[in-house]
C-alpha cells in the first residue's frame, strides 16, 4: 500500500509511515478509545490532547490512532527518542571534541551505530531536499525538513521551510502556530505573538494558540498577560486535562511571582 499524504510505497501491515510519519490507521483517542472527529485536537469525550496522546503512546512504543496534522507530526518526531537523538547528534556542530584517547571495544561499538544513524539521516535530508527541488509545492517535504532542524535547533533553516509552507496555505493555523514558536526560539517574541494571535482572530477558543500564548508570555514574565490565557483554557475546556495543566500553570507562576 501507498501513504496517502507522500505516496511512499509501504509494507501492508504498516501502521505508520516510514518517510513522513502519517498515522496509516482509523482514529481512536488512546486513553479512552472514544471515535475522534476528524483534525480533532481533544478528545470529546474525556479531553485528552489528540498531541499529547500520540507522544505518549509512541514514547511507550504503542499503536496510536490519530489523524496527522502539522502539530500532531511534530509531537510525532519530538517524542521518538532515538530519531531525536540522530538529530541532535547530526547537528550538534558546536560541542568541543573530546581529548583523543585510546578507544577500547565498547568505544567502537557505539561509535558504528553513530555513523550509521548519521548516515541514514543524511539520506533523509537529501531525499526530502530533492523531493522539493522536483515538486516546489511538496508541503510534505517542506514540513519534514522543518521539523528536523527544529529538533536539531536549527531553527533559522526551519524557518525557511515554515515559511515556504505558508505562502502555499496563508490561512493554515497549525502551521502559524508551529511559526510562532520557531520565532519566539528565534529570541523574536514580539513576531510570535503577532502570528499566533491571527489563529485567535480566526478561532477565538484555539486550545494551542492559547496555550503557546501563554507560555510565550510567561517565558517574557508577563504572567498577568499569561494568566489571561490559561483563564481562557480553562473557561473552553472545562474539566479536561488541558484546563488541569493551565490551572497548574497559573499557580506555578504566582509562586514564581511571590519568590521574585
Amino acid at each position: 500500500m501507498n501513504c496517502p499524504d507522500c505516496q511512499t510505497k509501504l509494507p501492508e501491515a504498516a501502521k505508520f509511515c516510514s518517510e513522513c510519519g502519517s498515522n496509516l490507521k482509523s482514529s481512536k483517542c488512546t486513553k479512552c478509545d472514544e471515535p475522534l472527529k476528524p483534525d480533532a485536537r481533544f478528545c470529546h469525550n474525556c479531553g485528552q490532547s489528540v498531541k499529547t496522546a500520540t507522544a505518549q503512546s509512541l514514547a511507550a512504543g504503542q499503536s496510536t490512532e490519530v489523524k496527522q496534522n502539522w502539530l500532531n507530526s511534530f509531537g510525532t518526531f519530538l517524542f521518538i527518542p532515538v530519531f531525536a537523538g540522530i538529530i541532535v547528534l547530526l547537528f550538534w556542530v558546536n560541542k568541543e571534541p573530546e581529548p583523543l584517547e585510546a578507544s577500547n571495544g565498547a568505544d567502537q561499538e557505539q561509535s558504528a551505530p553513530d555513523m550509521a544513524m548519521m548516515e541514514q539521516v543524511h539520506k533523509t535530508l537529501e531525499r526530502l531536499k530533492k523531493n522539493l527541488d522536483s515538486n516546489l509545492n511538496d508541503v510534505v517535504s517542506m514540513d519534514s525538513l522543518a521539523i528536523m532542524y527544529t529538533i536539531a535547533g536549527s531553527y533559522e533553516k526551519a524557518l525557511t521551510y515554515y515559511e515556504m509552507h505558508l505562502e502555499i496555505e496563508p490561512d493554515n493555523k497549525d502551521l502559524k502556530i508551529a511559526l510562532g514558536l520557531t520565532y519566539n526560539n528565534l529570541q523574536r517574541s514580539e513576531d510570535a505573538v503577532t502570528i499566533i494571535q491571527e489563529v485567535l482572530v480566526e478561532e477565538p477558543a484555539n486550545a494551542f494558540a492559547l496555550h503557546y500564548l501563554a507560555e510565550i508570555q510567561t517565558s517574557l514574565h508577563n504572567h498577568e498577560e499569561a494568566e489571561k490565557f490559561w483563564q481562557k483554557i480553562i473557561a473552553a475546556y472545562p474539566n479536561t486535562e488541558m484546563a488541569k495543566v493551565a490551572e497548574q500553570r497559573i499557580h506555578e507562576t504566582m509562586h514564581e511571582e511571590e519568590n521574585n
